[in-house]
């Protein structure tokens, strides 16, 4: 009987907490195409999202007696996806609802949501400078092997 070898394979990313909800950012490449393209992602399902809104007629003059709680619940839903839409093009799909069900304010939620870009921004950058810096160790190393060759 062979032992199988076991190889372990570390996950390119970090952890965010938001609350006491602790979440994974992939900071692998493939998805950081995807990251840079959250506007653009979020856009599309924000799409979606008017498409229901469209149907919302918002009258000119607001009266709080005879307001609609029906559209209004409408209206907030459709902010509510387009926030949901960027949590789980972050973070994976299922995310928003994960930290939603903790914190079921979406105000909350859309304000964290810019704090966690701009931390996410500059984690990225610290790690760009690190694996700037492993690179340029690993190139002087491997110049300095090739010169005492000569």
């Amino acid at each position: 009987m062979t032992n199988a070898l076991n190889i372990d394979i570390q996950r390119t990313g970090f952890p965010i907490k938001i609350g006491t909800v602790e979440l994974w950012f992939d900071s692998s490449l493939e998805n950081l195409r995807r990251f840079f393209k959250v506007e653009e992602l979020a856009q599309e399902k924000l799409k979606e999202a008017q498409e229901k809104a469209d149907k919302l007629v918002f009258p000119e003059k607001v009266d709080i007696e005879t307001l609609d709680v029906n559209m209004v619940d409408a209206a907030m839903d459709v902010n509510k996806d387009f926030i949901a839409a960027q949590y789980d093009i972050v973070f994976g799909d299922g995310t928003f609802a994960k930290v939603y069900k903790k914190y079921p304010d979406i105000l909350a939620l859309e304000q964290t949501l810019e704090i966690v870009g701009v931390a996410i921004g500059k984690k990225l950058e610290e790690l760009e400078a690190e694996r700037s810096k492993q690179t340029n160790a690993k190139k002087a190393e491997y110049l300095t092997k090739k010169l005492l060759k000569k």
